[in-house]
């Protein structure tokens, strides 16, 4: 067996794990649950569950390449933040100590919850 097969069997296998886990498998039944409770016809149901599938695949896509990116570029990352970490470290120890504190504080445009907001306008729709 060639490397490539073992790293291929091995990160399949690790889905299955994963999969069958508790705390995944209870998740995706509730997220299941939930999202065909507003739904009417099964195909709905089906084509919900199938996209929901496959956002969770490209989350965790996305996830994998962010981790192996990030520990492949940590050499280097190395480097700069060994060069130039002492120089942005009391800088960003003021700010956060004067956040702290309430000397400065940070108002962010918009109205309202943002997450109710969003709820309000993605949930009628049911697929996403």
């Amino acid at each position: 067996m060639g490397e490539w097969s073992i790293m291929l069997m091995s990160a399949f296998w690790f889905g299955i794990l994963t999969s069958i886990s508790p705390c995944p498998l209870a998740t995706n039944v509730a997220a299941i649950s939930y999202i065909s409770k507003g739904v009417q016809s099964p195909s709905k149901v089906i084509f919900t569950g199938l996209a929901y599938t496959l956002g969770r695949m490209l989350s965790y896509l996305a996830l994998g390449v962010i981790l192996v990116g990030s520990l492949l570029s940590a050499v280097s990352l190395s480097v700069v933040l060994q060069k130039y970490m002492n120089l942005l470290l009391g800088p960003i120890l003021i700010l956060v100590g004067m956040f702290l504190l309430e000397l400065l504080t940070l108002r962010l445009p918009g109205k309202g919850d943002l997450i109710e907001t969003l709820k309000g306008k993605i949930n009628p729709q049911g697929y996403v």
